[in-house]
């Protein structure tokens, strides 16, 4: 039940605080007032969409603030959990908050919780009514979500599978349909496919093949200056430079200059340990220059294959990717793409089985939801002639009809209309052909009345639901809703006075003006308050003595007609 509702710079209101009564709660005011300023603020706080120009002006950011009490909801108590959220003596706080720089906060009492949370936890809150049902009953393509809603939980299971089982199909006919492409498209891109991977294959490429062929061309086109400079440090270090000693043999005569002495001095006999070294490191290093002196076959044939080589591998990185790695890699995928062709074949063979078989199960169960609609259809058509007749139109026929449509959706295959026929020999016809205002505000209260202990909500607003009501007949819709809320708050706005009247608690929308501000505010009537409000709705003067009497009636007989209720 909805408790209490803080609204801080929203439109008209600076700041508003409304506490709300358990049972009928209605709210009335003049046209422009600001009514619908208190039913966009609920929905703001359900999740509702949120536009920045609802912003007060001059204002940088505005809120509203709902306190829910959730003691008997076990449902939402128990959501509320699952999200980290505690009901402190079964009180949750909702709070919405919206700044002109773009930012929307939603808390839960206290805890900031992403939009779905908020609106999957408010949905079992309350349910708001407002003018977009109206046009939504009166649309035969929103039947069908009515007829669901009334299915219950294996209903919505089973509406959830064939919506799964649709996704399934569709699938596998996105890749059948990609596999089927015409005969010419597939045979060029076989063509340019085999093309690629054969000309890649050819060239017998191997990762970092190009950097080891430029340093091995870079060697032979320098054979030159490196056979020079190899022949000049073996003939230093192992032959000797014309008739001068070596560079091992002067290491070697030097070692035993100083072997000579090392019997005087430890010192002598290490340098001549030290020197022996450089020696033997001497010898190894002309070894290793003969080696290279011996391997020296500068062949100018292989300059001119490296080169070719590299060539190749230039040209191939420049049709296929800029890198030696990346040309391999657009062989190997053109090479797996042809081979997908090759075998596409016997893969659209497989796939128009699977999606024959997807296609059957997709049917079997569009039957069993079909069969579960029918029924359903049958039990919401009863209901609703049955909630008729206590709002007025006892001899009105009523009957949700189902066409089958030619192929599965994702909604089965069930075409839904509702069908009305208000006067008794006429025939039906479709609800949005003929009904008047009345009858549809009518026959949506009756939705909402069988589809409330479905919903298990604690709260329902109803905005505009006795639209083309008047009379008689508001009567009958003010009791009705009375009934309801009997076993739910209910806050209803109204320009109706037998409507107004039957309320527990009357609260009057005001704007009020000066030179510089105007603002909507909200306040509860009492007794005298209520008669003068009442007088103002049957459209007499609100100082009217006979006016002021007759309203002051309205409200006796309304506190007796809810007595007996």
């Amino acid at each position: 039940m909805l408790l209490e509702l803080t609204i801080e710079n929203i439109a008209l209101i600076e700041q508003l605080r409304i506490e709300f009564s358990k049972g009928f709660n209605v709210l009335t005011g003049e046209t422009g007032a600001g009514k619908s300023i208190v039913v966009d603020s609920v929905n703001l706080a359900l999740g509702g969409r949120a536009d920045r120009d609802i912003i007060r002006t001059g204002a940088e950011k505005g809120s509203v603030q709902a306190l829910f009490d959730i003691a008997g909801n076990e449902r939402a108590i128990e959501y509320a959990r699952e999200q980290g959220i505690e009901a402190e003596d079964g009180m949750i706080v909702v709070r919405r908050e919206l700044s002109r720089g773009g930012r929307n906060l939603c808390r839960v009492s206290g805890v900031i919780v992403p939009l779905n949370v908020l609106k999957t936890l408010t949905a079992m809150l309350m349910d708001v009514h407002g003018q977009h049902e109206h046009q939504a009953l009166m649309n035969p393509a929103r039947h069908l979500g009515f007829l669901d809603a009334f299915g219950g939980a294996a209903h919505a299971e089973l509406l959830q599978k064939v919506g799964e089982l649709h996704a399934a199909r569709a699938k596998i006919g996105t890749q059948l349909k990609k596999l089927m492409n015409d005969a010419s498209e597939k045979e060029r891109l076989f063509d340019v496919l085999s093309f690629q991977a054969q000309e890649i294959a050819a060239a017998k490429l191997k990762p970092g093949e190009e950097k080891k062929l430029t340093q091995r061309l870079s060697v032979l086109e320098n054979a030159e200056k490196i056979r020079n400079g190899v022949q000049t440090a073996y003939s230093l270090v192992y032959q000797g430079a014309g008739r001068g000693v070596s560079a091992q043999e002067a290491l070697l005569q030097s070692a035993e200059a100083m072997d000579h002495i090392s019997g005087l001095d430890e010192k002598y006999g290490a340098l001549a340990g030290r020197l022996r070294e450089l020696y033997y490191a001497a010898q190894d290093v002309g070894y290793e220059l003969q080696a290279l002196m011996d391997d020296m076959d500068f062949d100018p044939e292989l300059i001119d294959k490296i080169s070719a080589r590299l060539d190749l591998i230039g040209r191939l990185e420049r049709k296929y990717g800029p890198s030696l790695e990346e040309v391999i890699a657009f062989g190997q995928s053109a090479q797996q793409r042809l081979d997908e062709l090759k075998s596409s074949d016997e893969s659209i063979a497989a796939l128009k089985k699977q999606y024959k078989e997807a296609d059957a199960k997709l049917r079997e169960a569009c039957a069993e939801l079909t069969e579960a609609r029918k029924t359903s259809a049958s039990k919401l058509s009863a209901e609703i002639c049955k909630q008729l007749a206590d709002l007025g139109m006892a001899k009105t026929r009523f009957e949700v009809r189902l066409e089958p449509e030619p192929k599965p959706l994702a909604t089965g295959m069930d075409r839904v209309e509702f069908m009305i026929s208000p006067n008794p020999g006429e025939p039906l016809r479709p609800l949005a052909a003929i009904a008047s205002g009345g009858e549809i505000s009518r026959v949506m209260l009756a939705l909402k009345v069988i589809s409330m202990d479905a919903e298990g909500v604690d709260s329902m607003v109803f905005d505009e639901i006795d639209t083309g009501v008047s009379g008689r007949m508001a009567q009958v819709v003010g009791e009705k809703m009375c009934l309801i809320a009997k076993a739910r708050q209910v806050l209803c706005i109204t320009h109706l006075p037998q409507i107004a009247a039957l309320g527990d608690a009357h609260f009057m929308v005001e704007k009020i003006s000066n030179d510089e501000h105007t603002q909507t505010h909200v306040r509860r009537l009492d007794r005298e308050g209520r008669i003068r409000e009442l007088s103002r709705l049957v459209g007499g003067g609100v100082d009217s003595e006979s006016s002021l009497s007759h309203a002051g009636h309205m409200l006796d007989d309304a506190a007796a007609t809810k007595a007996a209720l």
